[in-house]
């Protein structure tokens, strides 16, 4: 088998995601709250802190150079020429209430450019999705190819989120749900964008959209899709800024993720009102 370039690097993220994983999956029934971020529904567990010690450990192991992004501790960095993209554990509430629809996020990027994804989830079918770009896109090491081609949006099933908004910030985004739920076949929130994202890449979802989401969410996710012969953008259809800040200087996206440029295009007018 031919080397690539960054195959050191997607054997990291490989291994990090595994352990990190396995202890989560192990410690699930200890799962305690450790820190409130933004809010009572925004947190973080004991656990969400020791996954992503033991992701960052690996990484400055092998790459003691390296920047890295980090949804916990290190959620600040700017762009730089190598940098590791890290969500330790997507689908925290979940996680902490006993469901096993969680998952482990690691991106490797140069010059702006993800190159490397994987995405493991240890509970919901011991699935580990990775890619590299311009080599295809895996599941269990088994290539991804889109199952049920279908194009139409109305024969699709779509995932979402709301991340963490209330009262009258949630309206517009419920206005959103209603008009894709009688645009598709129906409309469903898992918890987990970064494991959602990847069920688009194996082709069980039409499309993920999501407004407030954070480069840790989609890095890794947003490049499996990819590389699976899906499309990632903005939701107003614009090519998505990683690391793109709103005006008060916080990560916050707005992405669409879909199987095809069929359903893309057809959901596009749906979510660019929003």
């Amino acid at each position: 088998m031919t080397a690539t370039r960054f195959e050191k690097e997607q054997w990291v993220a490989l291994e990090a995601a595994r352990r990190a994983g396995a202890f989560l999956k192990a410690s699930q029934s200890s799962a305690v709250i450790e820190q409130i971020k933004s809010g009572p529904n925004d947190y973080a567990t004991a656990q969400d802190l020791a996954a992503e010690r033991l992701v960052l450990d690996m990484i400055a192991q092998h790459f003691p150079g390296d920047a890295v992004l980090s949804e916990e501790s290190h959620a600040q960095q700017d762009r730089a020429e190598r940098l590791w993209i890290v969500d330790p554990l997507d689908g925290t509430r979940n996680y902490a209430n006993g469901l096993r629809h969680f998952s482990v996020s690691i991106a490797f990027s140069y010059q702006d450019d993800v190159q490397v994804g994987v995405v493991y989830a240890p509970c919901d079918g011991d699935e580990l999705f990775r890619a590299q770009r311009g080599c295809g896109a895996f599941l269990n090491d088994q290539p991804l190819q889109m199952a049920m081609p279908e194009q139409s949006l109305a024969g699709s099933l779509v995932a979402t989120g709301f991340a963490y908004y209330q009262g009258a910030e949630l309206h517009p985004h419920v206005e959103t749900l209603e008009k894709v739920m009688n645009a598709a076949t129906d409309v469903v929130r898992f918890g987990s964008a970064a494991t959602d994202i990847c069920y688009v890449a194996a082709g069980r979802f039409g499309a993920y959209y999501e407004a407030g989401l954070k480069p840790w969410d989609v890095a890794a996710a947003g490049l499996i899709v990819e590389e699976a012969g899906g499309a990632v953008s903005t939701t107003h259809g614009h090519p998505l800024d990683l690391l793109g800040k709103d005006e008060n200087g916080a990560f916050s996206l707005e992405v669409l993720a879909a199987k095809n440029r069929g359903i893309q295009q057809q959901l596009i007018p749906l979510l660019a009102t929003s």
